[in-house]
C-alpha cells in the first residue's frame, strides 16, 4: 500500500522541478529586461548605451528584490522606467513560476495515481503469458532442438484462472486502457525468452497435478523473477515509468498481496493502493504550498543554524529536502518529530549525495530542539510520542 516516504518524495520531486522553472522563468524575465532597454535602431534620436546599460543592470537588481520581497528595495530611488519594466517582467515570472508550480504537483500526483495501472498491468502480462503458455501447449509439433514439457503450464494454474475469470480485475484492464494486441510480440519473446527457458518453470510444467501451495508458489516466482527482474519484460516497465525505481516496490507489493489472495475466487481481492487517496493527495499538495509559502522564512532557520555556510553552497536538493521537513515538522503536529527526521534522512540518501544523509541528520536534530523551545514546533496527539 502506499506509504508516506513515497509521497514525501513526490513532494520533493514537485519542489525541485518548481525550483528548475522558476530559475529558467527568472532567465526569461531577464531577456525581457534586455529587450527593453536594448537601443532603438530605427530612432532617429540619439541612444544613450551606456545609460541604458545602467538602467538594465538596476532593473535586474530590481527584479531579484521582488522575486525575494515582493517589492523593490528601498535604499535608492529609481527611474520611474526601471520599477515599471522590473515590475512587468516579475508578474510575468510569477505567473508562469505560479503555473508550472501547479502543474508539477499535479504531474507527480498522477504519476503517483499510474502505479495502479502498472501493477494491474503487471497482473495482465501474467494472463497473457499463460495464454502463451496455453498456445504452446495445444501445438502439436515442437521445436526438437529445444523440446518443452508440456503436462501442466501457466495456463492451468489456479491462481492464473481466478485472475482470467474475475470481472472485478477485467474492469480495472479496460478502464487502465491496458490491451497487449499491439506488444504481442514482446509478450511471445518474454514467454520464449524468459519464462521457457527458466529452470523453475520448467521443472514445474513437468508436473501434472500440482497443490495450491505449489501454484501459489510458481506465480509468485514468476512474478518477482521473470516479470520483475529479467531484462526484456524489466527494460519494457522501465520506459514506461521513469520512475520505476522508485515505484518498482510498491508495484510488487500490491502483485503480490493479490496474487496470495487468489487462491480461490471466493478470497481473491485486488490490493488497493491506498486508503484514502484524497488524504495522500491533500498531504502532497499541503507540503508543497507550505515550502513555497514559507520558503524565505525556512532561509532565516536554516541561515541561523549554518552560520559557516552559505544557503546558495548547499546542493538545491538537500535544501528542498530540509525546507520540505521543516513544514512537516511545524504543520502537521500529528507526526513525530523521529518520524520526520528519519524519513527525510532516507530520501536524502537515496536522491542526494553520499554525505546527504548525515548532513540532512546533523541540521534537523538541532534545529527541530530549537524551534520546539521557541515554541514553533508543537507536537499533538501522536506527535507526541517522540518528544517526552
Amino acid at each position: 500500500m502506499l506509504n508516506r516516504r513515497l509521497l514525501r518524495t513526490k513532494a520533493v520531486q514537485a519542489l525541485y522541478a518548481r525550483q528548475l522553472t522558476a530559475d529558467a522563468n527568472r532567465l526569461l524575465a531577464l531577456d525581457n529586461i534586455d529587450e527593453a532597454f536594448a537601443p532603438d535602431l530605427n530612432s532617429m534620436e540619439f541612444q544613450d548605451r551606456q545609460k541604458l546599460s545602467g538602467m538594465k543592470r538596476l532593473a535586474g537588481i530590481t527584479l531579484d528584490e521582488f522575486i525575494k520581497n515582493g517589492k523593490p528595495g528601498e535604499d535608492e530611488e529609481l527611474p520611474e522606467k526601471v520599477i515599471n519594466v522590473a515590475r512587468s517582467a516579475f508578474q510575468a515570472y510569477s505567473r508562469q513560476t505560479n503555473s508550472d508550480s501547479e502543474k508539477m504537483v499535479r504531474r507527480v500526483l498522477n504519476e503517483t495515481e499510474s502505479i495502479h495501472v502498472d501493477f494491474i498491468r503487471v497482473l495482465s502480462l501474467l494472463t497473457e503469458l499463460a495464454h502463451q503458455a496455453k498456445i504452446d501447449r495445444e501445438r502439436r509439433y515442437d521445436d526438437p532442438e529445444l523440446p518443452f514439457p508440456k503436462d501442466s503450464g501457466l495456463d492451468t494454474n489456479r491462481v492464473i484462472k481466478v485472475l482470467l475469470e474475475d470481472k472485478t480485475l477485467g474492469d480495472e484492464i479496460i478502464r487502465s486502457g491496458i490491451t497487449w494486441s499491439n506488444e504481442m510480440n514482446l509478450v511471445r519473446k518474454i514467454y520464449r525468452e524468459a519464462l521457457r527457458k527458466d529452470k523453475e518453470y520448467e521443472a514445474y510444467c513437468r508436473e501434472t497435478t500440482h497443490t495450491v501451495e505449489e501454484d501459489q508458489a510458481i506465480v509468485q516466482y514468476i512474478l518477482r523473477q521473470v516479470i520483475l527482474k529479467h531484462e526484456i519484460p524489466l527494460e519494457y516497465l522501465e520506459q514506461r515509468d521513469l520512475y520505476w525505481d522508485d515505484h518498482s516496490e510498491l508495484i510488487r507489493s500490491l502483485a503480490i498481496k493479490t496474487l496470495k489472495s487468489a487462491d480461490s475466487s471466493h478470497t481473491f481481492q485486488l490490493a488497493p493502493l491506498t486508503k484514502d487517496w484524497e488524504e495522500d493527495r491533500f498531504f502532497v499538495e499541503e507540503l508543497c504550498r507550505i515550502v513555497v509559502a514559507e520558503s524565505d522564512q525556512y532561509d532565516v532557520y536554516l541561515d541561523d543554524q549554518l552560520k559557516n555556510w552559505e544557503l546558495d553552497r548547499i546542493a538545491l536538493v538537500d535544501l528542498i529536502i530540509l525546507k520540505t521537513a521543516l513544514a512537516e515538522l511545524i504543520h502537521f503536529p500529528g507526526i513525530p518529530v523521529k518520524v520526520t527526521i528519519n524519513e527525510f534522512i532516507e530520501i536524502a540518501k537515496r536522491y542526494s549525495t553520499p554525505k546527504s544523509g548525515k548532513f540532512v541528520n546533523g541540521v534537523l536534530d538541532v534545529l527541530s530542539v530549537k524551534l520546539a523551545k521557541e515554541g514553533v514546533i508543537r507536537k499533538s496527539g501522536r506527535g507526541l510520542i517522540d518528544n517526552k
